[in-house]
C-alpha cells in the first residue's frame, strides 16, 4: 500500500483538475472550430452562462445552444440531459478523444439535440444523468449521432 503526503495528494487531485480541464476546453474549441467550418457563427461563452458552452448562430439565422461534453475515456459523459429536460435550442456535442495526447487523432463527434437524450441517458450512481458509451450496447444507441453535424 502507497501511502501519499499531503503534498503528494494534493499535486494528484490538481493534475486530475488540470486534465480535465484541458479536455473541456480541447473540446469545446474543436467544436467551434467544427462549427466555424461548416459556415456557422459560433461564440465561445466563457463560463457566463450555466451549462452552455457555446452560443452558435446557425447559417440559416437560427440559434442553438451548445453543451460540449469531452472525454478521455471512462466510459460516460456526465451531465447530459434530465429527463423531460429538453429544449429545441440545446445540443449536446459529445466527443470522445481516444488518445488526447496525439494531436494528429481527432475525436469520435456525437451530435444529439437535447429532445432525444430521454431515450438514451441512464443514471449514475449519484443519480446525475449520463450517456454511457462502454459497450457495444451503449455504444449502439448513440451510433445514429455520430458526426451528425446537421442536427445543430
Amino acid at each position: 500500500m502507497t501511502i501519499l503526503t499531503n503534498q503528494q495528494g494534493l499535486e494528484a487531485a490538481e493534475s486530475t483538475r488540470r486534465s480535465g480541464y484541458a479536455t473541456g476546453m480541447a473540446g469545446e474549441f474543436f467544436v467551434i472550430s467544427s462549427l466555424f467550418r461548416l459556415g456557422h457563427l459560433p461564440t465561445l461563452t466563457l463560463r457566463n452562462a450555466k451549462s452552455i458552452d457555446i452560443l452558435v448562430e446557425k447559417t440559416d439565422g437560427q440559434l442553438r445552444k451548445i453543451s460540449v461534453k469531452a472525454s478521455r475515456g471512462g466510459g460516460k459523459w456526465m451531465g447530459v440531459g434530465k429527463p423531460g429536460s429538453g429544449s429545441p435550442s440545446l445540443v449536446y456535442v459529445l466527443l470522445l478523444y481516444k488518445d488526447f495526447e496525439d494531436v494528429k487523432t481527432q475525436p469520435e463527434v456525437y451530435v444529439i439535440p437535447s429532445q432525444d437524450t430521454d431515450a438514451i441517458v441512464d443514471v449514475w450512481h449519484d443519480g446525475s444523468p449520463a450517456i454511457y458509451f462502454s459497450n457495444a450496447d451503449y455504444r449502439q444507441r448513440i451510433e445514429k449521432y455520430r458526426d451528425a453535424w446537421h442536427l445543430i
